[in-house]
């Protein structure tokens, strides 16, 4: 611990003797008690007046405390000359050599006591280390692989508890898990406090004598050693990607995807640049294709929001508003690719040729229709004639039909009535549309000025239009936690890396309506 904080922790009722892990929870109970660290001024003074006088007494009860086991009745020198920032900057530095010595220990398969003695003494992490390695060639033990089997039991042991608590609160916030975790069941009915303690317990941290509130903010601790963060943060990972599978969206089905290792630009492939198979020539060999590269190009991006689980949450056992954030920012995840699928698809991006998406010139876009047989009839028809590069007859089908919610009924008596449905035509006349088309519709395609447009859209196996790709194929989002020293919560992360780019015009056709 730096000889600065220390100093304030002594002016504050610490023994001179005290261990870095008696340090550390003087400091927690000062936090508590709102007695924080304010440079040159003593802490034990109260120029907010927010302090309660309980709070006070029991400050000045501990300085005395301190002097009188010192032997000395002089006040102690301040601890002068440090900022907040420095304060924090010093934790963060204190929490990260604590846990690596922590890890080295738990590699090493030595427990608990040795991990906090090496701490409370001081070592820096290559010190420990090489302590570690000293200790292991005594006990001729090796590291890693072939550690202990102690240490691998305690491994599985801990996995065990894991799971059986993140499953348990999952079914707790009413998810259903096929098969839980064994124990499951016994953690659903437990409180988030309770399991609080039962985290720090198994990290070696006695909670005797603990009130709940000494409880939470030793669990959600930065400086803390149990898997209570951890096992929050997978919890919320269930959740997130359970609402995110279950969310609605329309746009998967007709869309291609595609691979991204990085947030570099990809370069769409174009299916209409394939040239025509040929003879064998008169040496016999085949002739080389040669394909053209196509000029479109997207990325991947990341977008993301932030949400905490506070001390309070924890203490009132407030697991439903902790479940409930991470679902609603799954819902929101799938909502957010729907929105820049369709987005890009009505934008009507201007392509490498310089056109745009729906052109004149790409033979895509009619002049104005209505959902009829004789509209679609004319717009496959003009699908079906598109060129590829090479000005091969490419013989695009169309597999859906892409409209608004306003079109909704239309394209389903269209799509799913045997006879065709004209008032003017007999019920005996065949419906040549029906069952040849997959009818999509959704509320993004209605705009404001009532001029919905609906497309033809080609499989993405024959002929993609829109491509889009997750970083390194991680479709679903995924919750980090980042822990925030003094604020009493657990900053939980939800980053999502999606991206969408258009690949060609040839699988698709646009009719504005008339």
């Amino acid at each position: 611990m730096h000889p600065k904080l220390r100093k304030f922790l002594i002016e504050n009722g610490l023994r001179a003797d005290a261990t870095e892990a008696e340090a550390w929870e003087l400091y927690k109970q000062l936090q508590v008690d709102d007695v924080a660290y304010n440079g040159p001024e003593r802490a034990d003074q109260d120029p907010g007046g927010e302090r309660s006088s309980e709070g006070r007494q029991q400050a000045n009860r501990s300085a005395a405390g301190a002097r009188q086991h010192s032997g000395d009745d002089n006040e102690p020198p301040s601890a002068a000359g440090m900022s907040s920032e420095e304060v924090r900057a010093m934790i963060a530095q204190e929490t990260q050599r604590s846990r690596a010595i922590e890890d080295a220990c738990a590699v090493a398969g030595l427990g608990v006591e040795e991990a906090r003695s090496m701490i409370d003494r001081g070592l820096s992490i290559e010190q420990a280390r090489s302590e570690l390695f000293d200790t292991l060639q005594q006990r001729q033990q090796t590291i890693g692989a072939g550690a202990s089997v102690g240490f691998q039991v305690g491994t599985e042991d801990r996995d065990k508890f894991r799971a059986a608590v993140v499953d348990g609160l999952a079914m707790r916030s009413g998810r259903r898990i096929e098969q839980p975790a064994a124990g499951a069941n016994e953690f659903r009915g437990q409180r988030l406090p309770d399991i609080a303690r039962e985290c720090l317990e198994r990290a070696g941290i006695r909670c005797r004598g603990m009130n709940p509130d000494q409880i939470s903010s030793r669990a959600l601790s930065p400086a803390g050693s149990s898997d209570f963060p951890l096992l929050m943060s997978n919890v919320a990972n269930r959740n997130l990607q359970a609402a995110y599978t279950e969310a609605p969206s329309t746009y998967r089905q007709w869309v291609a995807v595609g691979d991204a290792n990085d947030f570099k630009e990809l370069h769409a492939l174009k299916l209409s640049n394939s040239p025509d198979l040929e003879e064998l020539d008169e040496h016999g060999e085949f002739k080389t294709a040669d394909f053209s590269e196509a000029g479109e190009t997207y990325k991947v991006i990341t977008k993301g929001i932030k949400a905490k689980f506070t001390r309070v949450m924890l203490i009132n056992d407030d697991l439903r508003a902790f479940t409930r954030i991470p679902t609603m920012i799954g819902t929101a995840a799938k909502r957010m690719e729907n929105k820049m699928v369709y987005g890009l698809l009505l934008s009507n991006p201007a392509m490498n040729d310089g056109k745009t998406l729906f052109h004149a010139d790409h033979k895509n876009l009619a002049a104005a229709g209505d959902i009829d047989a004789v509209t679609l009839g004319k717009a496959r028809a003009a699908m079906r004639k598109q060129k590829g590069m090479a000005g091969e007859t490419l013989d695009v089908t169309p597999a859906f039909l892409l409209a608004g919610t306003d079109e909704e009924m239309n394209a389903d008596i269209l799509l799913r009535s045997a006879a065709l449905p004209d008032v003017n035509l007999s019920s005996g006349v065949h419906n040549p549309w029906a069952g040849k088309l997959t009818p999509v519709t959704d509320p993004l395609l209605d705009l404001s000025d009532g001029d919905d447009p609906f497309y033809l859209l080609a499989h993405p196996n024959q002929a993609p239009i829109i491509e889009v790709a997750w970083l390194l194929g991680n479709e679903q989002p995924f919750v980090d936690d980042e822990m925030e020293f003094g604020t009493g919560a657990i900053t939980y992360v939800c980053r999502h890396d999606f991206g969408c780019g258009v690949v060609d015009h040839i699988g698709a056709y646009k009719i504005p309506r008339s």
